[in-house]
């Protein structure tokens, strides 16, 4: 019997509350005005870095959009942690969904249940 422990953060829920997603006419979800096939932007923005940058650290600085050096670089170590985040999103919204509430923090469950109980310090 396996246990996870897994921590839910502020990240997990600012980027939750951006993503765009739906259910199509096959009862699957996807992103929001995609059609059958098309693989959509999570939230909104082609560039995943560019969006996630924008939803937890706010406005960039203005660009000039013709000159596309002036584009944010990040990274290997940053967008590591970005992909983190997003590749937990399921698990955050299953302890959120499971729970009822958006309490930070870590939580346990075992594996072949999924019932999250918060762990006290």
């Amino acid at each position: 019997m396996s246990v996870l422990v897994f921590e839910l953060k502020e990240e997990h829920v600012k980027l939750l509350k951006h993503l765009r997603w739906s259910i199509n006419k096959d009862n699957i979800i996807n992103g929001v005005g995609i059609e059958e096939g098309d693989i959509a932007p999570p939230f909104g923005d082609n560039n995943i870095y560019e969006a996630i940058d924008l939803i937890l650290n706010g406005k960039t600085k203005e660009i000039d959009l013709l000159t596309y050096d002036e584009f944010p670089n990040y990274s290997e170590e940053q967008k590591s942690v970005w992909d983190k985040l997003y590749s937990e999103l399921p698990t955050a919204l299953d302890v959120i969904l499971y729970n009822g509430h958006f309490e930070l923090g870590k939580y346990k469950t075992r594996y072949h249940i999924r019932d999250w109980k918060k762990l006290i310090k």
